[in-house]
């Protein structure tokens, strides 16, 4: 015999994600999430399938996938089989973006590493004076249109 599936309230969901009760509830109000069910006083119940998607629908937003997308996304898997295509090309135009926000960050990074070398250096020796020589910086940084200066129309 098989055990009746475990479910989860509200706060509990809230507790094991990290998400307050009220984006929980704006999450199921944009139907980012599967119809949730509710117990006979009304209150809503999450399946542990309901809490999988949930982690789903976090690690998209912390990706920075807009909701809207992320919306778009739950429509075409609630929709059942057949648009897996759509899903596809949904998901690697936001792997693109992904990748190029990961490119953008481990450059900062790479600067961040060696202005931390530099002063280590510095204070090793016990001297503080030159420390932001203008020839460590890439020039091409400052000459090149970075993307987000592109969207917003800056040069």
């Amino acid at each position: 015999m098989t055990s009746p599936e475990r479910m989860f309230s509200i706060g509990d969901v809230s507790a094991r994600t990290g998400l307050s009760v009220d984006t929980l509830r704006f999450y199921e109000r944009e139907a980012l999430l599967p119809p949730i069910e509710r117990t006979v006083g009304g209150r809503r119940v999450f399946s542990e399938d309901d809490v999988g998607w949930i982690g789903i629908c976090q690690r998209l937003r912390a990706s920075g996938m807009p909701l809207t997308e992320v919306a778009k996304y739950a429509a075409l898997v609630a929709a059942g089989t057949g648009n897996e295509s759509q899903r596809l090309e949904l998901l690697k135009a936001h792997e693109v973006e992904v990748r190029s926000q990961m490119a953008a960050l481990q450059d900062a990074l790479d600067l961040i590493t060696m202005k931390v070398s530099t002063y280590a250096d510095a204070l090793k020796r016990g001297r503080a004076e030159g420390l932001f020589v203008h020839d460590q910086v890439d020039d091409a940084y400052f000459s090149e249109v970075k993307p987000d200066q592109v969207a917003a129309g800056g040069a």
